[in-house]
């Protein structure tokens, strides 16, 4: 009866409110979320896509079916989605995606308006003016996203403005820069596949607070990434930047600092694996810096930056070069630098100074005190630095700790123990951080535990919910872990007692009875 009747009480709801705004909610749904179709053969609403984007208002789909456009295109009508599809509509024989050709003039895509999403497009042949592009971005918050952009004088430009996603795209071939940022903050540029362009993969000039991540970025004719002039708190990271012509990664000009690069794969490059030329208090961290034709971490005249926590490997010259006496103040520890070695003609820390340098591969001193670190320093050429406390093993993270154990069912206020445990090397301690409301932040630290020594953590919830929980480990060189499998927690309102005591008995006791309740009341 219950299952009947709710139905039918949701049915009458609706009728007896169809009199009174139905009329209103359809001329509402007439004017917004309207979808435009544009095909080139006439089989749609509109031959072009600026015939759409006249007639389009805010909240408009707009569907480019396949076929060439050859047009140029401003978009000023704010939250648009604009999408390309893949086959032909109606007459003719198009196949793939739409090309949008701008016929060598000017910008092939100008976005002055905001809340744009530009999907599944070839945007190919812009004018080569000196900032021509397939894709200019001249406002916020739009999403570029699964684009082909091709054969422009650049790929991408954004302009003055901030909080867009350029993610998914396949750029390459354009005759500068793939991705040029220029006075541009807070944008994200994710999981591109950015190749043989003919100046940088991407390109930040004056350019704050972005986020460069997971982007496949080979075979440019210079850098894979270049920071120019005020570039400052950017993060790069997980970027794969391979067999470019110059450098991996560059940094010019002393205005360049608290820029974050790390954990990037970057190798073969022409010149250097990454080039600061200038710039200060930037970190590198846990990249892998491998086979680059010069050097692994090329340093100019630059101070104050933090080198930890790399493995650098196998580059032809050195694995890190300071070049100058006025390099000051940079610190490189925890770093592994395997079949390569390192100059040091300024005047720079190559350990902590307490307890841990780096490791080094050509290091043939003893560890007498089985400590971890050699009873030697080892020695820097150039200028007479050394590593105090040089490592006897590499370093890396520990292992992904196991899907936390405990109580999968309980009660608000009341405190559950749960467990997990990693490994890493035999030398090192590890600590767990805790995320309770799977949020991807660590709630909780706890002390260190030896390797592969059992963690053991308790918590309580305060108010009822079904929780996810996970972990990650961190040992004492500050290497990271990737988070463990999620144990799902459900936390019904506090109960007696009683009810307590008999839960917990069928719990351990009766799990298969226990799994039945839990999945009766979830």
């Amino acid at each position: 009866m219950k299952q009947l009747f709710l139905p039918l009480l949701l049915s009458l709801c609706f009728i007896s409110s169809a009199g009174v705004y139905g009329q209103i909610n359809q001329q509402t749904q007439l004017k917004t979320n309207t979808i435009l179709i544009v095909d080139n053969e006439g089989d749609g609403d509109f031959r072009t896509i600026n015939a759409a984007l006249e007639n389009a208002i805010e909240g408009d789909t707009i569907q480019i079916y396949s076929g060439t456009y050859a047009e140029q295109i401003e978009i000023n009508t704010h939250n648009l989605n604009i999408i390309g599809i893949d086959t032909e509509l109606g007459m003719g024989n198009d196949s793939d995606f739409p090309i949008i050709d701008g016929n060598k003039n000017g910008n092939v895509i100008s976005i002055y308006a905001e809340n744009i999403s530009l999907k599944n497009c070839i945007i190919y042949n812009s004018g080569s003016d000196i900032f021509d592009a397939g894709i200019a971005l001249f406002s916020d918050q739009n999403i570029i996203e699964e684009n082909g952009i091709t054969g422009n004088h650049y790929g991408i430009t954004t302009n003055n403005c901030s909080n867009n996603i350029i993610q998914d795209n396949y750029i390459v071939s354009n005759a500068m820069d793939g991705i040029f940022l220029v006075y541009t903050t807070n944008n994200l540029i994710s999981k591109n596949q950015i190749k043989e362009n003919n100046f940088q993969g991407i390109f930040l000039y004056d350019a704050t607070s972005n986020q460069i991540q997971e982007n496949i970025i080979f075979l440019n004719e210079k850098d894979g990434i270049q920071l120019r002039d005020n570039c400052k708190y950017n993060s790069i990271s997980k970027n794969t930047i391979h067999s470019n012509n110059i450098d991996g990664i560059k940094l010019m000009e002393s205005h360049n600092s608290d820029n974050k690069i790390m954990k990037n794969n970057i190798y073969s490059n022409g010149w250097n694996g990454i080039h600061v030329m200038d710039g200060t208090y930037n970190e590198f961290s846990e990249n892998e810096i491998t086979l680059n034709h010069f050097n692994g971490i090329h340093l100019g005249e630059t101070n104050n930056n933090l080198i930890i926590r790399n493995t650098i490997q196998d580059n032809q010259e050195d694995g890190i070069l300071f070049l100058f006496p006025s390099a000051q103040g940079n610190k490189i520890y925890y770093n592994n630098i395997i079949n390569d070695n390192a100059y040091d003609n300024g005047q720079n820390s190559w350990d902590n100074g307490e307890s841990g340098g780096n490791y080094w591969s050509y290091y043939n001193g003893e560890d007498d005190d089985n400590n971890g670190i050699g009873d030697t320093p080892y020695s820097i050429s150039g200028n007479g630095n050394v590593d105090r406390y040089p490592l006897i093993n590499p370093q890396y993270g520990p292992s992904t700790p196991s899907k936390p154990t405990g109580s999968t069912f309980g009660f608000i206020n009341t405190i559950y123990t749960y467990s997990t445990s990693s490994t890493d090397s035999p030398h090192n301690t590890v600590q767990y951080g805790w995320d309770w409301n799977n949020d991807n932040v660590v709630d909780e630290w706890t002390k260190f535990y030896d390797p592969e020594e059992t963690c053991t953590i308790e918590h309580s919830w305060s108010t009822e919910g079904t929780y996810l929980i996970k972990v990650k480990a961190m040992d004492n060189y500050g290497f990271q872990s990737d988070w463990s499998e999620s144990l799902s927690i459900s936390m019904p309102k506090q109960k007696n007692i009683i009810h307590q005591i008999i839960l917990h008995h069928i719990e351990e006791n009766m799990p298969l009875l226990y799994r039945f309740i839990q999945s009766l009341i979830s």
